[in-house]
């Protein structure tokens, strides 16, 4: 916007564990899914999904670091409707015979 600096870099969370727990969940998951193990891989990526929303929803602004994007609401909204569809899925689709 003009007449409205940027912010400096150093106001922004920089925090990269939370972020990361999320992630290696999800490679994890990705890594069960690509043995063969799909049911169970999207088990994991819908709880990484669920853990990243609980971990934006319970810590603050600098602990929350790279997980932070938006305002906080949004944020927890989108991983958690995420990571529940992806569990919803996963639960409805029967298994192979």
């Amino acid at each position: 916007m003009p007449g409205k600096p940027d912010k400096p870099a150093d106001s922004y969370p920089d925090n990269p564990w939370p972020l990361a727990a999320a992630l290696s969940l999800v490679a994890v998951g990705a890594g069960f899914a690509a043995f063969g193990h799909w049911r169970r891989g999207s088990l994991l990526i819908g709880g990484a999904l669920l853990l990243a929303a609980m971990l934006r929803l319970v810590l603050p602004m600098t602990m929350a670091g790279l997980l932070v994007v938006r305002r906080r609401w949004i944020d927890v909204t989108v991983l958690a409707v995420l990571g529940a569809a992806v569990l919803a899925v996963t639960l409805v689709v029967p298994p192979s015979r």
